[in-house]
């Protein structure tokens, strides 16, 4: 139930933060912007090829980490909102939004408390 709520908001939200944004560069600019105001701490912005990457790490990883598991609210709760965001860029937008995920198996990744994201054109 909370999953679907979380996705819903994501999805409802995604309007907002995405309109008039067409372009994947301006996408990610966005998503860079809702990180910040949820705190996250922005590494790395390269792009490869067409793609933007953004590394960052997420100050909520040990939050609740007792209770529900290291990286629950990053990887459980974040992550749904953030699935609402991938539906709709692909439905309304035609970007390929890859919601974060470990940066471990990057080469130039060294920290394994740092994820990454990536945003492309279908």
């Amino acid at each position: 139930m909370l999953r679907r709520a979380l996705h819903a908001f994501g999805y409802v939200f995604a309007h907002v933060l995405f309109l008039g944004a067409d372009a994947s560069e301006s996408v990610v600019r966005r998503l860079r912007f809702a990180y910040r105001l949820v705190s996250v701490e922005i590494v790395e912005t390269p792009r490869v090829d067409d793609t933007e990457r953004t590394v960052f790490c997420c100050p909520y990883r040990d939050l609740a980490a007792d209770r529900f598991g290291k990286r629950w609210v990053c990887h459980d709760v974040l992550d749904r909102v953030d699935d609402g965001y991938v539906t709709y860029l692909r439905r309304h937008k035609d970007i390929d939004y890859r919601r974060p995920r470990s940066c471990t198996h990057l080469a130039y990744c060294e920290k394994s408390d740092h994820c990454y994201s990536e945003v492309s054109r279908l």
